[in-house]
């Protein structure tokens, strides 16, 4: 019979894993809450053309065709949510967000997102990540906030990556530069990698991030696009030096990149990411940047600022094992009920539900075994007390209440052994 694996790129998290799982999404829910961020969920599912439109043609997104889409019943094209902005974004319309929570909104997410491109260390073809939409602020502080934000965030996780910073200019400042890249290219176009080839036609700034040495070669001398903003887009660069000065006050150290670009072609402005030198090629944990018109380009009816953040779990997980911070342990069972005598076995239920509803973890055995097994799980499952209940236990109304750390054992009603193991 045949054994089911998991699909490619996919992948199980299992119950050892979870409460690393559960530190990272609590943390990162109370970081959003201090800053007064609220909590939104969209669905898996949207109109392919809401991610075509929103990431760009020139996307590796779209032009690789890394997104998992599909004709539905009705004729429409599908899309599993390759990004988090959009969808927000696409929310942030339709039910009109900044009439309900005043003209800046500040929102986070937790959430999958699905891309068909090649699994590696952390990256997966279903990850999960985190991140947080700010809509309706243009100015340097709210980048500021937002980099805080990431930055108070991966830090309390004993994760501390490098901050790398660049503008883009504006998308009218980024055209004429955009032309002076691919001339400067075009004399070792033939020589450029086959995905930087296609990238010099539809957006040669991707080229900054290839990994392939051809690539780094031709980009030798290429002209830098911050040099160019300070140069052709005068309040991108203030906005820059301001948001340069703001870190500066906050303590955020930063290193300024002139190869930083983002995968989306929405964005412009600041682009940021946090890198670590713990995963070798794959050094992204964090990064996000500004998109002060892709509210328009959804359907807006008028002009809206947004910057936000995603972070992927799975590679954020893998750079915290890697950086030597406190282990994350699974919360402790705290009492498992050995039962002697069918008696016993049949009060056990009972018992339990009231050991639980004084909220302490519980569990009993459901098998039936003998003491000797009922010992053992009960050491399996690693619990502080194994409470002993017989026939005597059962006539006098108490159990014995055996300290597994201590190796003591005493008897007491259930209500005293209850009190006992809350301390």
């Amino acid at each position: 019979m045949q054994k089911f694996q998991s699909v490619r790129g996919m992948h199980d998290i299992l119950p050892e894993e979870i409460p690393q799982w559960r530190e990272v999404e609590e943390t990162f829910r109370r970081v959003c809450a201090r800053a007064n961020f609220q909590e939104i969920r969209t669905p898996v599912l949207e109109h392919t053309e809401l991610f075509s439109r929103a990431s760009g043609e020139s996307s590796d997104v779209v032009v690789t065709k890394q997104m998992y889409s599909f004709e539905g019943l009705d004729g429409d094209s599908y899309t599993l949510r390759p990004e988090g902005t959009a969808s927000v974004v696409r929310s942030y319309l339709q039910h009109d967000l900044s009439i309900k929570y005043g003209q800046i909104s500040k929102l986070f997410y937790i959430f999958p997102i699905f891309r068909y491109e090649a699994p590696g260390a952390g990256r997966y073809r279903q990850h999960h990540q985190c991140g947080i939409e700010l809509l309706g602020a243009e100015g340097p502080t709210a980048d500021a906030e937002v980099l805080a934000l990431a930055r108070d965030f991966l830090n309390e996780l004993g994760v501390f990556p490098t901050l790398k910073l660049n503008t883009l200019g504006t998308r009218e400042s980024r055209r004429a530069y955009v032309e002076s890249l691919r001339a400067h290219l075009a004399p070792n176009r033939d020589n450029l990698s086959d995905d930087s080839k296609r990238r010099f036609e539809l957006n040669p700034l991707r080229i900054f991030d290839s990994k392939d040495p051809r690539d780094h070669e031709a980009l030798v001398g290429a002209p830098s696009l911050l040099d160019h903003v300070r140069a052709h887009d005068a309040e991108s660069s203030e906005h820059f030096d301001t948001l340069c000065g703001l870190l500066g006050e906050l303590e955020i150290p930063f290193e300024i990149d002139h190869n930083l670009v983002r995968g989306f072609d929405y964005y412009s402005r600041t682009a940021f990411e946090w890198v670590s030198d713990k995963l070798g090629s794959q050094s992204t944990v964090l990064g996000g940047g500004r998109y002060d018109g892709l509210v328009e380009e959804l359907g807006g009816n008028k002009p809206v600022p947004g910057i936000g953040f995603g972070c992927g779990i799975e590679r954020l997980l893998l750079v915290r094992a890697a950086s030597e911070a406190a282990p994350i342990e699974a919360e402790r069972l705290t009492a498992f009920i050995v039962a002697l005598g069918d008696a016993a076995k049949a009060a056990a239920p009972r018992l339990a539900r009231t050991i639980r509803q004084n909220g302490i973890s519980c569990d009993y055995d459901l098998k039936g075994r003998a003491f000797r097994k009922q010992m053992d799980e009960t050491n399996r499952s690693k619990a502080r007390f194994a409470l002993i209940i017989g026939d005597d236990e059962l006539a006098q109304n108490t159990v014995a209440l055996k300290d597994l750390d201590e190796g003591t054992q005493t008897n007491l009603s259930l209500t005293e052994a209850c009190e006992f193991m809350k301390k």
